[in-house]
């Protein structure tokens, strides 16, 4: 097996079960792309993980003791994944990339379908190993590929998306709490649908009382929209997304749920709310996509962001409540606290922070790797004196 070599001192990163060493970290390592041993410029093992010479994180480990990352590695650790989610029902993420010592691989259960994204190139070389075990341990009857993020095409990797085992239905059903969504497999954003989301939308529909002003803004299929509506709300959901309105609209049908539908950028479906003097929302819901992946980007969509919160805010009912949420690793709980505190003063508005929620259980979170905290959810009441 080949070896790479960490820098004086970077060897502190894999000792404490960090998964990723950069190129500029290394002392020496190979000239070509594969398995490698990782050793420590004092020459101690470290671990077993994939080089990659073109990549920036030159090399990912995948285990801290000895040993193959063969079919019997990857058994180990979706048996020990799919343990660790007991109890979660047949709709969860099953393996959450470095959070279950898999970099590079998720996977995300919907009842007998799997949704696998492949993100780098060692989980790629590694294919044949991961698969059948994969395939053993899940036993599902079809695995949908959606291998077609910015990170692939970083690491020189064609996008693959469609079919990889078994059968794979149309349509990607998934049932929530009651709620079935019949998504086409061609709308599917991410790995089908946004189950990090699962434990807000509870909390969520737990607040809302009959008769309440919704607005769900981002909405995607529906899922904050249309657990409102069965508790009697009437709720707007705003998207710009027509396919994914769809599958709200016959979602809401399938059910006799009523829920009204804006398609549009946001700021601007928010503005002409706010100008029309459209009546305030007890319930205010702000869910943008990622925006940010990296950190020079932050100034320009915190500017984003406070534009979206102005009319947002301007919408707001008294004593109502804001649901902001970001999963972006990089605009983290602070930013999201900054820029509604700017939004707010521009509005006139006080607000309470009532409670800050974070990723569920099966998109875990390591205290070794903080890009895995990366769903933050800040819940704001309108509090006037």
């Amino acid at each position: 097996m080949q070896r790479v070599v960490a820098k004086p001192g970077k060897d502190k990163k894999i000792r404490n079960f960090y998964p990723v060493l950069f190129a500029d970290e290394l002392a020496a390592s190979p000239q070509e792309a594969g398995v490698v041993q990782v050793y420590s410029s004092e020459n101690q093992f470290l671990g077993v993980g994939y080089y990659h010479p073109a990549s920036r994180a030159a090399v990912r480990v995948y285990r801290f003791d000895e040993g193959a990352l063969d079919k019997a590695f990857f058994l180990q650790r979706f048996a020990r994944a799919q343990a660790r989610r007991a109890g979660l029902g047949s709709f969860y993420r099953l393996v959450h990339a470095e959070a279950d010592g898999l970099p590079g691989l998720v996977v995300d259960r919907f009842g007998e379908v799997l949704v696998v994204q492949v993100r780098n190139q060692a989980m790629e070389a590694l294919r044949e190993y991961w698969l059948p075990a994969l395939v053993a341990i899940a036993q599902p009857v079809g695995i949908y590929e959606r291998s077609d993020v910015e990170s692939r095409r970083q690491e020189g990797l064609v996008e693959r998306v469609g079919p990889l085992y078994g059968q794979v239905p149309s349509l990607l059903e998934v049932d929530e709490d009651g709620l079935v969504f019949h998504i086409p497999l061609a709308l599917a954003q991410k790995t089908g649908y946004y189950l990090d989301q699962r434990e807000n939308r509870r909390r969520f529909e737990a607040m809302v009382q009959p008769g309440e002003r919704v607005l769900d803004v981002y909405s995607y299929v529906g899922a904050f929209a249309l657990r409102a509506a069965r508790k009697g709300a009437y709720v707007l959901a705003v998207d710009k997304d027509l396919e994914a309105l769809g599958v709200l609209d016959r979602t809401a049908y399938r059910f006799g749920l009523r829920v009204d539908i804006r398609q549009g950028d946001a700021v601007e479906v928010l503005e002409s709310l706010a100008k029309s003097h459209t009546p305030p929302f007890q319930q205010v819901l702000l869910d943008p996509p990622t925006l940010v992946k990296r950190p020079e980007e932050l100034p320009r969509v915190k500017r984003l962001l406070v534009d979206l919160l102005r009319p947002a805010l301007r919408l707001l009912a008294r004593q109502g409540w804001l649901w902001l949420s970001s999963c972006a690793y990089y605009l983290g709980v602070e930013a999201l606290l900054e820029v509604t505190r700017r939004a707010a003063a521009d509005e006139g508005r006080r607000l309470r922070v009532h409670a800050v929620y974070h990723n569920p259980p099966d998109h875990p979170w390591s205290l070794h790797i903080p890009e895995t905290l990366y769903l933050k959810t800040v819940l704001f009441q309108d509090d006037p004196l």
